[in-house]
């Protein structure tokens, strides 16, 4: 029953973040975020409000800054789960074991168990670690209404750990048109094999780019045995949408010295407001 509560309050703070504007029909994104710790207590980070479209996907990832202060030891990731706007729990996912927050990455897909867009309204995704928990507002809205909403500039952290949110892009958005707003966090994430030579690669580039990359690709390996070798991966990008305007991507599968078709492409366009 504490935990139901503790839930259903969540979900009433991040609703209450999200607050309507008379002028134009404007509807506006208060963000907010809250963070607490103590010796006694476990620790409560909350990041809010993240708009996205129906249907779409979020990445999740707590970074650490350095150098360290406090909770220098590993944080482990212990379980991830996605509360609508009553407090119930619409999915949820233990991990067994935990993971080290170094190497997590959580998905979270906002459609129901028949792959349906869930509906419009405010979501909480929980983040439970071994020091506490991490919490994001999220509002879900139909694609025309991204335009109407504010600006996501939010962000909070305990002894330098930070939840961080991206709408994320995989292979199944080849194609896709995608609404972000200004300030907003967007995560490419393919699947590939860094072993045989091949890599993601995005071929178009922009002097005045709508979306910058904040940091260098990576390759995240899936975690096996030592022996297996050749074992898959994915290559992750990751982008800030800086000013508003749209931008296209084209991500191929290659091997850059080789002169030939690559063996896949992922194609899609984000506008941003």
């Amino acid at each position: 029953m504490a935990m139901k509560g503790l839930r259903i309050l969540l979900v009433v703070l991040c609703s209450l973040v999200f607050v309507g504007g008379a002028m134009n029909g404007q509807v506006s994104a208060s963000s907010s975020a809250s963070s607490s710790f103590s010796t006694a207590e476990p620790a409560r980070v909350s990041v809010g409000t993240f708009v996205i479209e129906q249907g779409a996907r979020l990445a999740l990832e707590i970074v650490r800054e350095e150098p360290c202060t406090c909770l220098c030891d590993p944080v482990w990731v212990t379980g991830l789960s996605l509360v609508d706007g009553s407090g119930e729990t619409i999915r949820s996912e233990a991990y067994t074991p935990a993971v080290d927050t170094v190497e997590w990455l959580g998905r979270v897909a906002f459609v129901n168990d028949e792959e349906e867009p869930l509906s419009e309204g405010p979501y909480t995704v929980l983040v439970q670690t071994s020091i506490g928990e991490f919490s994001a507002c999220v509002e879900v809205v139909e694609s025309e209404r991204m335009s109407q909403m504010g600006r996501f500039s939010a962000s909070a952290s305990v002894c330098g750990l930070e939840l961080r949110v991206y709408r994320l892009v995989t292979e199944e958005d080849d194609g896709a048109r995608l609404a972000l707003r200004r300030g907003d966090r967007l995560m490419v994430a393919l699947v590939g094999n860094a072993t045989t030579g091949f890599q993601w690669e995005n071929t178009l580039l922009y002097e005045y780019a709508v979306l910058r990359e904040t940091e260098e690709a990576e390759y995240r390996a899936k975690s096996h045995p030592k022996e297996m070798v050749g074992f898959g991966g994915t290559f992750i990008f990751r982008y800030e949408a800086v000013a508003p305007g749209s931008q296209s991507f084209r991500f191929v599968y290659h091997r850059p010295w080789e002169s030939v078709e690559p063996e896949e492409v992922v194609e899609f366009s984000v506008r941003v407001s």
